[in-house]
């Protein structure tokens, strides 16, 4: 049954290129509900203060950035910032 599977999705690799992609949403969906809740109990824990409220967003928005390849994204803009600049020429006087 297993080769059936295997065999059907075009290859092993092409299967575990579908699993991994379905863990990553998963990942992805846990991480936002377990902020949600993180929030959620910050609010409830210290009687709804908005410093701490807003506190635990901004962490919460920064632990969902990076679970959502947000390091990448600043990786390719810096490679992209910095492949596109001009070449820098050195010369040399002779004397």
């Amino acid at each position: 049954m297993i080769n059936e599977i295997v065999m059907a999705s075009g290859g092993f690799l092409d299967l575990i290129t579908v699993k991994s992609e379905e863990v990553k949403s998963a990942i992805e969906s846990v991480t936002f509900v377990v902020v949600i809740l993180m929030v959620v109990i910050t609010a409830v824990k210290t009687k709804l203060s908005i410093a701490a409220i807003l506190m635990s967003a901004i962490v919460g928005g920064i632990v969902l950035w990076l679970v959502n390849g947000g390091i990448n994204v600043t990786s390719e803009l810096a490679r992209d910032e910095f492949g596109s600049a001009p070449a820098i020429v050195n010369t040399q006087t002779v004397l």
